[in-house]
């Protein structure tokens, strides 16, 4: 009798160390996939995807879209002022739970004026398997300009969009106006540097009869920004230097 409890006994211990020695460790050989940055949008777009300068800031947006694995624990975010790689150091770690959206997103405020910054991923699953690195990117941020005009409530409709631009580094711009309640897109106009001798720039609206409509409304409230573009792709056309202005806000009556 004592012998068959015995029995049981270690036969109970080796099954509870088999249990609880496979929660030690996740035995998973297999690497994720690289993550995939989305794709750029062109100034002119009406949603804007991919990196790209804040709005709200002087940050950086990067978006790349979720790994498909179920086992993903999180992304290294790795940053470098030079596309060399042992100058890549981690800028951030993130929990594949604290990201939300079809596409995972960050925005980068560690960031100075007029700096080429290069970002690749990595993501990592639950047994700590990492991937390979994902595509490089880069982007660089330059100081906004300034809306000046117009701005307030108007006895009519603006004949003229006005801005400073201090920085005098930016050989394109894009204007861009949108109904501050629907938030319907009006005028999105992209057009060389008007001034190059001063900071104050000026372009009459809807010079190219682009805004739809083309008349404003009395009684809406609008608001408009300046993309400025100080650098791009030579093969794509696409921004990979600039800023976007806050933005400004007026009335008709």
């Amino acid at each position: 009798m004592i012998k068959h409890a015995l029995i049981a006994q270690i036969t109970l211990i080796i099954i509870f160390g088999l249990f609880t020695g496979c929660g030690d460790s996740i035995e998973d050989p297999d690497a994720p996939a690289p993550p995939v940055w989305v794709g750029k949008s062109a100034p002119t777009d009406t949603i804007a995807t991919g990196i790209r300068p804040y709005n709200n800031g002087n940050g950086i947006i990067l978006e790349w879209h979720p790994n498909l694995e179920d086992d993903i624990s999180g992304y290294k975010l790795y940053k470098a002022e030079q596309d060399i790689e042992n100058r890549f150091t981690l800028a951030v770690d993130l929990n594949a739970f604290s990201v939300s959206g079809a596409d995972t997103f960050f925005v980068d405020d560690s960031v100075k004026f007029c700096i080429d910054y290069y970002y690749y991923l990595r993501a990592y699953d639950q047994a700590g398997n990492k991937s390979d690195p994902s595509d490089t990117i880069q982007y660089a941020v330059i100081s906004k300009v300034e809306p000046l005009q117009p701005t307030g409530t108007l006895t009519a409709q603006p004949t003229i969009f006005e801005w400073n631009d201090f920085s005098n580094l930016n050989p394109e711009y894009v204007i861009w106006l949108e109904n501050f309640e629907t938030h319907n897109v009006i005028w999105i106009s992209r057009f060389t540097t008007p001034n190059y001798g001063d900071f104050c720039q000026s372009k009459n609206f809807n010079f190219d009869s682009l805004a739809e409509p083309g008349t404003l409304s009395s009684g809406q409230r609008y608001r408009w920004c300046i993309k400025s573009i100080t650098y791009v792709d030579p093969h794509t056309n696409i921004d990979i230097g600039g800023s976007v202005s806050n933005w400004i806000y007026f009335t008709i009556e």
